[in-house]
Parts: C-alpha cells; structure tokens; sequence
C-alpha cells in the first residue's frame, strides 16, 4: 500500500517523523519503506492555498493507495477533551462567501457553488468512511475550515450558529475535497489543542495534543507494515 500522510506542519508530526526515520527503511526524505507499506509524508504548510498546492502535486507525483491528514484543531464542542483525539466525518469552508451587515453569507447561497455540486453534499465534503485500515475508537466530528482562526466572540458566534461544527482546522477541506475528487480513500485525524475562544494560548495543551496525536500514528501505521 502507498500511503500519504499530510500535515500542515512538521511541528505536529515531529515524533512520529523520528519513529519513522528510525523504524522503517529512508528511501528519501519524508519517503519510507517497510514491507508492503510505502509512506510518503506531505507537510502541506498552513491554510487552504498552501494545502491545496501541495496535495495536489503530491497526489500528481505519487498516486496514493490511501492518504491520511494528521494534525491538531481547535473544538467549538466543549464536549471534547482537549488533547484527545476526533475523526473528521466531513469538512465545509467557513470563510467563502460574504459578510452582509451582521450576516454571513456562504458561496451556495450566494449561488457561486451548487450546495450539491460534486463532491459537495448539503455544502459539505462528507468522507464515505470506507477502506480504513486504522482503528478508530473515538468520536466523528463536522469540522469548519477557515483560513482566519476564530478568536473573536462575534465571529465564534456566527460561526457557531451558521454552520454547527464541532470543530475549526485550517486545511480539512482542502485534503476532503481533492481525496473526493482522486476518488481516494482517506482519513482526517485532529486532536484537539484548544477550545475555540478569545486567543489565550497559556489554556492550550498543544503539547498534549501532539503527543497523543503521534502515538495513534506510530501505533496505527506499525499495524500497516
């Protein structure tokens, strides 16, 4: 299996990086081998252009079996445990559109986008959840990608009430929408950093976050190999 795994930046995917240079054979940097499993590592860098420029060139370059997106999220859910982890059941933009007065207005209102357009169901980029090779003993999540994260009550709360997501990325629909589009079996994994509130970065637990995020991927892709 050629499997691709992006992350917005190496930061998030460091432990699981060095596990990999030192359990699997280095055929080049940020390209493994062991067994039947090949993994090529994609570090997108942050926000929906860079992601999308990225995963598209690798997915040109290496035509993968199945890609997986590891990284970290902020929960509008309080619900969810900070540092533990979500599985994103589907992605929807959540800065595309217009600010009209006090409202937003999203590009399939505004009729730029069919909300059914595909690979858009409703608006939203909805993983089948289909092919996974992984276990997945935790909670599925309608993730918000945005290219501004919220900290600012009034954004929060239209964002809260316009979309009802359980959770904010920078990159999610960038990876849901090409893996659509590839026909490719895929998986997003977050853990979750922080709450989405006024910026208070002294209440994160990215370190947390990271760790537990990283043991998954070590544990899981061992599994594959």
């Amino acid at each position: 299996m050629r499997l691709l795994i992006a992350a917005a930046t190496e930061q998030e995917i460091a432990p699981f990086l060095d596990f990999m240079n030192q359990q699997f054979s280095v055929i080049a940097p940020y390209h493994f081998c062991k067994n039947n499993l090949e993994v090529v590592i994609c570090i997108t860098g942050v926000g929906t252009l860079l992601s999308a420029f990225s995963l598209s060139s690798a997915f040109a370059q290496i035509k993968p079996h199945f890609a997986l997106q590891a990284g970290i999220g902020g929960a509008f859910d309080r619900e969810l445990p900070l540092g533990s982890l979500v599985v994103v059941r589907s992605e929807m933009p959540g800065d595309l559109g217009v600010e009209d007065g006090n409202s937003i207005k999203s590009v399939f209102e505004l009729g730029l986008i069919q909300a059914n357009e595909p690979p858009f169901v409703n608006g939203r980029l909805i993983n089948p959840m289909r092919d996974f090779p992984f276990h997945l003993p935790f909670p599925s999540v309608n993730s918000l990608t945005v290219n501004m994260a919220s900290g600012n009550e009034d954004t929060i709360q239209k964002r809260i009430t316009k979309f009802s997501c359980d959770i904010e990325n920078m990159e999610g629909a960038s990876f849901h929408y090409i893996c659509l589009k590839h026909q490719v079996p895929f998986l997003q994994i977050r853990t979750i950093s922080n709450y989405v509130e006024v910026r208070d970065t002294s209440k994160w637990k990215l370190g947390e976050a990271i760790h537990t995020l990283n043991e998954w991927m070590k544990d899981n892709i061992t599994i594959q190999s």
